[in-house]
Parts: structure tokens; sequence; C-alpha cells
């Protein structure tokens, strides 16, 4: 993972995007799918690894250990257009939700570079957002995708956050410098009690049965919403 880097290089062959919907083999791929199945290891070893160089600009005084992270699917077996899970480890302060879905291509008409908008290597304490990228095999990026990817393509991935927030998205380029937005994530810390109130029947967001109660956040595995109390100042 480069956090800020300069400007990568054009991947090698040509990348000739479809303008066209998934179709609906492409479509009923991917609900019977799992989130390990289109969440492929070089995708979650990327999104771990930004978590751990961001870690100490999204929760101050927080840092990640550099072990292989473990991915939960949430909604598993359900047949859902957006998959969710939980990406950690046994021993760090913080976990990633994500929220993934199958990217499209990107329409008709001009669009800006991604490369074009990078900032200075490394992650500065001032930063209000932080990017990452970094190039995956297709078979790594392909199951995220409604495209076919040829062999010889070679993908990057663009994860960026708002501090802010502590969240952020993780976004495609199969080779064409145009971005397909594939996944939305939080940065949630582990170390701190969650909610007091009691956990809630239904989900606010999307009105499932299913929220859980963790130690430090509830979390709807259906949608992804999540409640976690701020810090005490």
């Amino acid at each position: 993972m480069r956090s800020g880097s300069r400007a990568p290089q054009e991947p090698s062959g040509i990348f000739v995007p479809a303008r066209r919907p998934p179709g609906t083999a492409t479509i009923n791929r991917w609900r019977r799918a799992n989130c390990g199945e289109v969440l492929r290891p070089g995708v979650r070893s990327a999104l771990w690894d930004f978590v751990r160089e961001a870690a100490p600009l999204l929760h101050p005084g927080l840092t990640a250990p550099a072990e292989p992270a473990l991915l939960s699917g949430l909604n598993d077996g359900r047949d859902a257009d957006v998959k969710t899970g939980m990406l950690g480890t046994d021993t760090a302060p913080l976990c990633l939700i994500l929220r993934t879905h199958l990217g499209t291509a990107a329409g008709p008409g001009p669009h800006r570079r991604w490369r074009e908008t990078l900032g200075r290597p490394g992650v500065r304490t001032s930063a209000a957002v932080v990017t990452g990228i970094e190039q995956v095999n297709p078979q790594e990026a392909g199951p995220l995708l409604a495209e076919p990817l040829p062999a010889q393509a070679r993908p990057w991935l663009v994860i960026s956050a708002t501090v802010a927030d502590r969240a952020g998205s993780l976004s495609v380029d199969p080779g064409d410098g145009v971005l397909r937005h594939v996944l939305d994530f939080a940065v949630l810390r582990l170390d701190r009690p969650g909610p007091l109130r009691d956990r809630p029947s239904h989900c606010p967001h999307c009105d499932q049965t299913r929220v859980r109660r963790y130690s430090a956040f509830d979390l709807c595995p259906d949608c992804g919403w999540f409640d976690q109390p701020a810090a005490a100042p």
C-alpha cells in the first residue's frame, strides 16, 4: 500500500470497458457469493495495510499490528446485493466494517483521471483525507466488477478515508484510468465501552431485526449500520 504515492505508470495492456449494465448471470453470481468470495485476499490485505498506516490519524493513540487480517462475512447466505463484513485481527484495538456492492462501468462522458489527484507520499498529521493505492492481479479485483478483466490487466485499488468521519471507500481502476466505486467502510475502535442504551430491536436504517451488540458498538449485519458512542472529551 502506498499512501499519497506519486502517479503510477500506466498498466500494461489495453482495457476497453464495457458500456452496458451487468447481465442477469453476473448479478445472480454476485448475489450467491459470500463476502470472502468477492473480497479476495489481495483486497483484504490492501485494506488492512491502509488501516495500519492511517490508524494513528483516524484514531490518535492507536496502532494496528502487522499481522494478517481476518474477514467475517456478516450477511453470507442471504443472497444480498450488498455484502457486509468485518475485517480485523485477534489483537488489534480497532476493526473495519465494510459494505461492498458490484462495481459497474463508468457512464459516458469525460472523467478526471484519479492519478491527477494524488498528493505527496506519506501520511501527514494535518491531512483531512488519506489515500492509498495498490496494484493487484486481475483475479483479486475481478470479483468486485461487473466487467470481465483480461489476464493482462493490472487493476489499481484506490482507498481513501476522511479523517473527521473515520470512514472511506475503495474503488477499482480496471485499467482505463476511471474508478469504479465498489466498497464503503468505517474504522471503529474496540478499546472502549459500547452503547449504554438497550440494543435496538430494529435497525434504524433498514428496519431489519438482526442488530447485533458487540463490546464496543451495535451493528446491523444486513446493511452495515453501526452505533458507536463518541469518545469522552
